[in-house]
Parts: C-alpha cells; structure tokens; sequence
C-alpha cells in the first residue's frame, strides 16, 4: 500500500520522523509542505500523514494553510504526528478541529517529544538529552509504523480539558503576531551573506539586500530555521539568543532543508 507523507520542519526533527515512519512503510514517498504548496498535492496514495512541530500549543500557519489546500474526498486514510519540545498541549486536538472544518477526518494522532528548538526561550538541550529523545523517537516510530500499516484508527492524544483550554488561548493569542515577529531578527558582522537564511526560509520570507544580507519581510513562521541553520551564527533574535548554542537534527543536511533557490 502507498504512503505521502507531507512535513514541515524548521530545524530537522519533523523531516527526521517523516524519514524514520517512510523507511518503515513501503511504498512511501515523503514531500515538503512548503514546496508543494504552490503545486499539485499528491493525495492518490493510500494513506496520506503530515508531520509538523507544535508551535504554541497549536500548529504552525503554513500547515493550517496546507489544510486548506486538501480535498477531502481523495483522503482514504490520514495520520498526523506532531514534534514537540515541551508538551504536545492541545496541538493535535486543535489540527482535528481544522480537518474537521474542512471535512476530513483524522484517523490516527501521534505526539513524540524531540529536543526543543524554540531558541527564543532557550538554547540547545544537552547531548545527552538529545540523544536520551533520539531513542525515543525510534521506539514511537516503530509503534506507529505498525499502526499506520493496518490502518489503525488510534484516535488522538489530548492533553485534558483544562491543559486544552489553556493551550487553545496561548495558540489563538499568539498566532496573529508571528508574521511581524521578524522584526526582532538582527544580523552582526559575522555573516558572510552565503544565503543558507534565505534558502530554509519556508515562507519566502528572508530576501538578500545589494551588501548581501538577510532582510526579513513581515511574513514569518516564526519557526525559527533562519537562525538555527545560520553558520556563522550571525542572526540573533532581539538580545535574547546572543551565546545561545543553536540546534539543528544531526541527522539532517542544511540542503535537506532548503525550500528556495
């Protein structure tokens, strides 16, 4: 049976889980949210997953926008899995409610905790934090690999009602101002305008300036891939990141990330 599983990531550990759930299902392909979203969605196979980062205790505006672009009478059976540093919160209720407005239904939900990313709070987890999550992330795949393989409708992880009427305010107070939170990007001499900013950007949001330098443009993710893959570490957000050590998936190339030219 055929498997598309659409991603998106900021820095790897959405793509990493896409790629692990693939090489357990044959027959599956994966693809780029961001890169088909302009395109034609391959929704002919057999089972269609979506795999994202929580953000907020929701889910990130480019995959609401992905859902948007769905045709519900295509979909035979869909999964979703969602990434989280914290708490998966009231991430995969909140995707049910936008599948169901758009009449699709969510057969199967899954939440596994990966080494946080959100640098504006906090820098990287610690080695062996991260790998302590990497194991885990095996193990959850392997469960869910063997659910999707008989299409087991496994229902979706809530985190209570209390935990899902906080996470619901945090998210619907919070969206509405990631597009203009770039304006607290800024960039030190150390870049060398190599462009890698522009490149991971999933929005189109970052632009190159005649010195060669990032310019954000007031529709931002605010998934924070520009800074985490900058090499130099020549992008700060605001005075909070300054010495913060970045965080990328090991196991994910930067041209793996690209999303434009």
């Amino acid at each position: 049976m055929s498997t598309n599983i659409y991603y998106f990531s900021a820095t790897g550990n959405s793509l990493a889980v896409a790629k692990d759930i693939a090489a357990g299902l044959p027959e599956a392909r994966i693809f780029s949210i961001p890169q088909v979203m302009d395109g034609e969605i391959d929704l002919d196979a057999d089972r269609i997953g979506i795999v994202f980062p929580e953000y907020f205790s929701g889910i990130p505006r480019i995959v609401s926008d992905f859902i948007k672009r769905l045709e519900p009478k295509k979909i035979k059976f869909l999964f979703a899995v969602c990434t989280y540093g914290g708490i998966p919160a009231n991430t995969l209720p909140e995707l049910q409610g936008q599948l169901q407005a758009a009449g699709i239904r969510l057969n199967a939900g899954y939440a596994v905790p990966m080494p946080g990313s959100y640098i504006v709070k906090y820098g990287a987890f610690k080695k062996a934090k991260q790998e302590k999550l990497f194991r885990k992330e095996k193990e959850a795949v392997q469960k869910i690999v063997r659910d999707i393989t008989v299409q087991k409708d496994a229902g979706v992880i809530s985190g209570g009602f209390a935990i899902g009427r906080i996470g619901k305010f945090i998210y619907q107070s919070m969206l509405p101002k990631f597009p203009v939170l770039d304006r607290n990007f800024t960039v030190d001499e150390k870049c060398t305008g190599c462009g890698i900013c522009k490149r991971v950007c999933p929005a189109g949001n970052v632009r190159m300036s005649e010195d060669q330098k990032p310019r954000w443009q007031g529709n931002c993710e605010h998934c924070m891939a520009c800074i985490q893959w900058c090499p130099e570490e020549a992008i700060q957000y605001s005075l909070k990141t300054a010495g913060r050590e970045r965080y990328r998936h090991p196991d994910i190339r930067p041209d793996e990330m690209f999303n434009r030219l």
